[in-house]
């Protein structure tokens, strides 16, 4: 019972913050004097190519297109994995009340596959309670001390962290051969908003974050005014990182079943479902796609379920799902 209550904490406490943890009525009445709309979160201006359909047949063919031609090519390549904001948790153990408790496996299934395939991989040592230029600097690091060219998986706040990186470093572009966001909010998420907003939820994360040697920044890095200032400041950094990089963005949503417990994080998706944003539980599909690069949507995924086994209703084939990605990425 301890672990669960522990493990609902910390959804909470990460990229949900918190409003997982309110009554359906709070966040009722709270959006319905929000500013929030299907326009708060900027669709890109021109998009990639639509990669779903062949990401599909992809991911079903023997070996997921990973003949040895292309692990060979993989192997000339070192894999860096970047997790996201407040996932310190998932990937320690923490002690609490004289216990350690594991409250997920973060990159789990995706570092077995590497070692499946042959391929150097390391988790990139970040500060998830920290700003995106803390952990930016971090990730710029670890590309320099890469001996082969790199191909980054990310997951949510990383594609900010991995952006800001190369914007910062644009020389580091030649060391890339592929960069795949997950579920990134690169144009923000109005959860964030709504934690930020309410003094309540602001004070306890602004705690919790001081408690892990991190600032209330790293939310409002994730708010649709500051995403979407730092795309605008940005634009043409952006706009010659995609046009140099091998870049596939991945989009998913969950849509709605009714009277059925369908997601985790069913509170804050259908929070964001009833302003019009088809979203995975914690950032709208649309803000997942970084403007001109080639994507992947796919329905019936949330946040958690790409990245470890701990959302306990939805079942999702995450090796197979990496295994595509990798055949796509080093293909293209």
């Amino acid at each position: 019972m301890l672990k669960i209550i522990l493990f609902s904490f910390c959804l909470a406490a990460s990229n949900l913050t918190c409003s997982f943890a309110a009554p359906p009525s709070a966040l009722e009445s709270a959006g319905a004097a929000s500013a929030f709309s299907p326009e708060a979160v900027p669709a890109p201006v021109r998009a990639g190519r639509d990669l779903t359909a062949e990401f599909l047949n992809v991911r079903k063919s023997p070996g997921q297109g990973l003949e040895e031609s292309k692990i060979a090519e993989l192997r000339k390549c070192k894999v860096l994995l970047v997790r996201g904001f407040m996932t310190g948790g998932y990937v320690e153990p923490f002690e609490i009340l004289g216990h350690k408790v594991w409250i997920g496996r973060y990159f789990n299934d995706q570092k077995e596959v590497l070692r499946d395939l042959g391929v150097d991989f390391s988790m990139v040592d970040i500060d998830s309670a920290m700003t995106p230029s803390h952990n930016a600097a971090k990730v710029a690091l670890a590309i320099r001390g890469s001996e082969k060219p790199v191909i980054i998986i990310l997951h949510s706040d990383g594609g900010m962290y991995v952006l800001q990186s190369l914007v910062e470093n644009p020389e580091l572009a030649v060391r890339v051969r592929g960069f795949i966001p997950l579920q990134a909010p690169f144009s923000g998420t109005p959860v964030a908003d709504y934690v930020r907003g309410k003094k309540v939820f602001s004070a306890m994360m602004a705690v919790l974050l001081g408690h892990f040697g991190g600032t209330l920044e790293s939310l409002e890095s994730m708010t649709l005014a500051e995403r979407g200032g730092y795309q605008e400041a940005n634009r043409e950094a952006v706009g010659a990182i995609v046009s140099k990089l091998n870049i596939i963005c991945f989009a998913s949503w969950k849509a709605e079943k009714h009277h059925k417990l369908d997601t985790l994080l069913e509170l804050p998706r259908d929070f964001m479902l009833k302003r019009g944003l088809n979203n995975d539980g914690l950032t709208p599909a649309d803000s997942s796609i970084l403007t001109g690069a080639d994507y992947i949507k796919l329905e019936g995924a949330d946040h958690v379920v790409t990245v470890m086994a701990a959302d306990m209703v939805l079942e999702f084939d995450r090796r197979a799902f990496t295994r595509a990605l990798l055949a796509m990425i080093i293909s293209s």
